[in-house]
């Protein structure tokens, strides 16, 4: 049976589901499974952890069902011209590739398999539906996602918790305990929904992958997976199972200190002075002074280093917390606005950062304990 379908297109769904596949794998979940019909092309691909499932257009004779490597097929396709493929699948599952173009005189023939062993694979769960941009989605989750972690004893933090609440707001969270994220938006379409589910961190990666600059995207999900429609193309993934940490509970409700200061005179700073820091702790010292900021760092078999930066200072009085440099500047690189206001309690209290353009996206990082003799 013959199958008439464009290279752009077959390529670029193969690898949009086979990148899930671990080459390690040397079972039928190395392949991907493809189902023809008289005018479309679904190829579904799984780890047992999380499937992705495309579909295209395409011309074929009538209906199969095979699977075939999906790693050899995109390879093969990715040396022939633009325009049609014309693959071929016989009694026996031989797929015979070949581009329309009279350029090239060659046969390829690709092993496929059957398809009766292939797991069954959730179709996307039309119950409680979110729409939302494809942008808002993938900016909320890429300004969360440093936060998490991939723990193998606590996998409750590897993950990203979505909360939606009365149908309107939606929050992406992420924390390994020492630090934290969260953002909200607002749904452009309201419903009765609420709930959350946790997203495992190898689905955010293909979310990230996947979503795109325009364009919306519906997911759902239930007791045990979420679900996420992206164009043509649909994500099954299970859900982290357990209960993710009170994390209102984390953030301050109130400072005794409010600092505001230039976004990307703190990150060169901060830059510049963890080169004389030492991993893991990569501790720097933040000594708050009135309108002044003094960031320190000294290793003894390193060096040190000492910078001073302007601020706004609600308070006068003084205080100096250590802070971990690659926490802090993993934080700062998400915020996009020209200042930051950094909210302060005491030398051991979270410290909270937002954005002075963004009320909804707040960032904590615990501090790290310093020798005594700094005010507090």
């Amino acid at each position: 049976m013959k199958i008439n379908a464009d290279k752009e297109q077959l390529l670029k769904s193969i690898i949009t589901a086979d990148a899930i596949i671990s080459k390690n794998v040397n079972t039928i979940l190395s392949n991907c499974l493809f189902n023809v019909t008289e005018n479309q092309v679904e190829i579904i691909s799984t780890d047992n952890e999380m499937a992705i499932r495309t579909r295209f257009d395409a011309v074929s004779e009538g209906s199969v069902s095979f699977t075939a490597n999906g790693k050899k097929f995109s390879s093969i396709l990715k040396e022939f011209p633009e325009g049609e493929i014309i693959a071929d699948i016989n009694d026996t599952l031989l797929v015979s590739i070949k581009t329309a173009s009279k350029e090239i005189k060659g046969r390829y023939s690709l092993v496929g398999s059957s398809a009766e062993d292939y797991p069954d694979i959730p179709v996307f769960e039309e119950k409680n539906i979110i729409e939302i941009e494809q942008s808002t989605l993938k900016e909320m989750i890429r300004k969360v996602v440093y936060a998490a972690t991939h723990d193998t004893l606590k996998t409750i933090f590897n993950g990203i918790l979505i909360v939606i609440e009365n149908g309107s707001d939606i929050t992406a969270v992420a924390t390994d305990s020492r630090r934290l994220a969260m953002i909200t938006r607002k749904l452009d379409t309201e419903n009765n929904e609420s709930g959350s589910f946790i997203i495992p961190l190898k689905t955010v990666g293909e979310l990230l992958r996947l979503l795109e600059s325009s364009g919306r995207c519906r997911l759902s999900y239930n007791e045990r997976q979420c679900f996420f429609k992206i164009g043509n193309t649909e994500i099954i993934s299970r859900i982290v199972d357990g209960l993710f940490p009170d994390y209102k509970h984390v953030i301050p409700a109130d400072h005794s200190m409010d600092v505001v200061v230039e976004t990307k005179k703190l990150v060169d700073s901060v830059r510049r002075v963890s080169v004389f820091t030492k991993e893991p702790a990569s501790k720097i010292i933040c000594k708050f002074s009135g309108n002044s900021l003094t960031l320190e760092a000294n290793t003894p078999d390193l060096g040190e280093a000492e910078e001073e930066l302007d601020i706004e200072n609600s308070s006068t009085d003084l205080m100096t917390i250590g802070v971990n440099s690659q926490f802090l500047l993993d934080c700062l690189k998400e915020i996009d606005s020209f200042s930051i206001k950094c909210g302060l309690s005491g030398q051991m209290s979270p410290i909270t950062f937002v954005p002075e353009n963004d009320s909804f996206y707040i960032s904590v990082i615990m501090p790290i304990q310093i020798k005594s003799g700094y005010p507090d």
